[in-house]
């Protein structure tokens, strides 16, 4: 079996003469972001092509220009609306000694020479459109820079997007409560060549109230964005996006995600197999080798020392159940078969019920828990706490079922959700309420969606998860990390102050694990953070003395680590004699992985590894069908003296521990919902406690 990449190796060769420019700017902190704008503005105003290299901190062309026209050019950027030009640049000097980096030329090519046959590529992508009735699928080519091996490349991906038909406008013409827009994601229909969606995050009023059609007349804006606020009615919503940007909604089209398909009636999979995603790619790969800026991808009959497999990391799928039994199959069936590896102290669970369908029958819900988790089952004592029906939705009619429900005592309340409160400015979920008002009142809670009563995968799910919240460990590590004496996920979420700067609401929270899996607590803390950087105190707080001295720590990262956070914890783990080492795991947009098998193409197996250097490399961390699409890798890295391996390792791991779900997610424990959980926690969503042991989050 060949491994291989949608990484393509740079032919240095067939690259153009560079020139790079230093930028001069009145402080440090703004000089990647004006040399970000400044790309933009020169590829704009000069011929050939332009790119700021974040490496190097340098501008980087194949098309040189005298300083006297940087000079002219400078001086109009400074009248322009754009304050940081005005506030920040300098000067552009031509500076030969300055080469550009690898990362830089990788960048260069991916973004800029490669972007010549953009229209290329979208006529070919046309073909593949699909037109389903109210919405289409159409593809796009995403190409990015990458250093592999110390040699500059290109990752060349394919990405599947849902588009509504129909405007923002037109939506909205069909709904009567004009926040269920809040949360959609859309794009403006004025920039077809730009493909992030944006979220709307709260609607500003009316166009023709408080000078808001004026106001949005002089932004620096397209003719066709003029043109459409121009001719809107008076009475048409402005919506922010991303809590930044203000828009008419006739300048909208929804892209449906995942999350949206309940509220716009849609049922679409989008997940490409890997074969079928090879054949959409093969076409554009052939376009782009015609240019002689890359050769053949990476793959392992060529590059062999670049690929691994969970074999080289000594990895075992294999869990601990009762009575030192281990098995790497079917959890559930295992623990239904072996028993659980530690159950609640009295083996006794009430369980209260909270139904917002009451016409759905939840006898086989009620016969499926006594048959599982029962004397039948696992042999646990189970008692109905009591059962409440709301027939009307709202926040008031919520709040009183559960203190009913919560004076019978219960160890969980099951919750059938669907539908949203009631109310004109509630901007929370049904989901969003319940699990608010049941960690407010220290209660667990299981949520389940009508649609899912009858699913016996689903059902795995819920039992599971109603195990581990109500004080059992279903099953640990059969083989416990011997590199690390724990294992911490760690997050930050923040929320922006409405017209002012600086952030609110921060939660700082980490999830502890022991080496072999097994929760030790979560811990919640409040902070008032400029950017996502968790303060000194507060992680000393989080890794107290009594608990963490003398102990080696693996800190799991949603996303980048800064720098400071890493050398706060560095600090700490001296003076109480800890090792911290530190694992980032980034989870969106890294290339695939896939294999190849008797001439066909396949997934790649889980545990396949691709290294992009001696620090950095990318994990298929899940084990897909092959109908369920292609996976999509995280990228690993780690800081030495911590070797890749063992990060890997540890990641892999820690994929197998995740109660909530029978299925192993792609993601490891420790990060797994890390934003969504953190975001919640920001808004007040979480237990009264700031350090537990039960994890709420499933």
């Amino acid at each position: 079996m060949e491994l291989f990449t949608e990484i393509f190796p740079i032919q240095l060769k067939s690259l153009p003469k560079f020139s790079t420019y230093s930028i001069a700017t009145i402080t440090s902190e703004n000089k990647d972001k004006v040399g970000r704008k400044l790309q933009y503005q020169l590829q704009k105003n000069f011929s050939g092509h332009w790119y700021w290299d974040r490496v190097n901190k340098c501008l980087i062309t194949d098309s040189p220009q005298q300083e006297a026209k940087f000079n002219d050019f400078i001086a109009l950027l400074w009248q322009s609306k754009d304050d940081i030009f005005k506030n920040s640049l300098q000067s552009i000097v031509p500076n030969d000694k300055i080469s550009p980096s690898h990362q830089g030329i990788a960048d260069f090519v991916a973004h800029g020479l490669l972007a010549d046959i953009n229209p290329n590529i979208r006529e070919i992508l046309k073909k593949f459109i699909q037109n389903k009735g109210k919405y289409t699928i159409t593809y796009e080519c995403e190409k990015y820079g990458y250093v592999v091996n110390n040699h500059p490349s290109v990752s060349i991906s394919l990405k599947s997007r849902l588009d509504y038909k129909e405007t923002l406008k037109d939506y909205l013409s069909k709904i009567e409560n004009k926040n269920e827009i809040l949360g959609l994601h859309v794009t403006d229909i004025t920039k077809p060549d730009f493909q992030s969606a944006m979220t709307i995050t709260s609607i500003i009023g009316r166009l023709g109230e408080n000078n808001n059609r004026q106001r949005l007349l002089s932004y620096s804006i397209s003719d066709k964005m003029r043109r459409i606020i121009t001719e809107a009615n008076d009475q048409e919503l402005i919506v922010e996006t991303n809590n930044i940007y203000h828009y008419v909604v006739n300048a909208l089209k929804i892209r449906v995600y995942n999350q949206d398909y309940e509220r716009l009636k849609i049922s679409e999979k989008l997940q490409i197999t890997s074969d079928k995603r090879i054949e959409f790619l093969i076409p554009i790969i052939e376009l782009i080798k015609k240019t002689n800026l890359v050769g053949n991808a990476y793959a392992s009959s060529r590059h062999q020392h670049l690929f691994l497999t969970q074999d080289k990391l000594n990895y075992s799928p294999k869990l601990l159940f009762a009575n030192n039994h281990q098995d790497n199959k079917n959890v559930f069936n295992s623990v239904k078969k072996f028993g659980v590896y530690k159950p609640s102290q009295n083996q006794k669970i009430r369980i209260g019920i909270l139904n917002t369908v009451p016409n759905l029958n939840l006898d086989d819900l009620r016969s499926n828990i006594r048959k599982n988790l029962g004397k039948e089952g696992l042999g646990y004592e189970l008692n109905l706490a009591g059962e409440e029906n709301i027939h009307s939705l709202s926040r008031f009619n919520l709040e009183s079922a559960i203190k009913r429900l919560k004076e019978r005592k219960p160890n969980i309340i099951l919750a059938i959700i669907k539908g949203k409160i009631e109310g004109k400015n509630n901007e929370r979920t049904l989901y969003e309420e319940f699990k608010h008002l049941t960690l407010k009142n220290d209660i667990p809670s299981q949520v389940i969606r009508p649609i899912t009563i009858n699913n016996q995968f689903a059902l795995k799910n819920i039992l599971l998860g109603i195990l581990a919240k109500t004080g059992t460990i279903p099953y640990i590590l059969a083989h416990p990390l011997k590199y690390a004496d724990f294992v911490i996920g760690l997050d930050v979420s923040r929320q922006k102050k409405r017209a002012l700067s600086g952030t609110i609401n921060s939660a700082a929270m980490a999830r502890i694990y022991f080496n072999n899996g097994e929760l030790l607590r979560y811990s919640i803390r409040d902070a008032m953070l400029e950017g996502e950087i968790i303060p000194s105190h507060i992680l000393q707080d989080m890794f107290p003395v009594k608990e963490f001295s003398n102990k080696t720590i693996i800190i799991h990262r949603d996303g980048r680590l800064p720098l400071q956070e890493k050398e706060s914890l560095l600090a700490w783990g001296k003076d109480i004699n800890a090792t911290f080492y530190f694992v980032e795991i980034i989870k969106n947009g890294n290339p695939r992985l896939y294999a190849r098998e008797d001439s066909k193409t396949k997934n790649a197996p889980k545990g396949s590894i691709f290294k992009l250097s001696e620090t950095e490399a990318l994990l298929v961390s899940s084990d897909f069908s092959a109908n369920m699409g292609t996976p999509r890798p995280l990228k690993i890295r780690t800081y030495p003296p911590f070797p890749l391996e063992s990060a890997l390792h540890s990641v892999l791991s820690l994929t197998l521990l995740h109660y909530g779900s029978e299925r192993p997610p792609r993601l490891p424990v420790t990060t797994y919902y890390a934003d969504k959980i953190s975001t919640l926690a920001s808004r007040g969503l979480r237990p009264q406690a700031t350090d537990g042991s039960v994890p709420f989050w499933l």
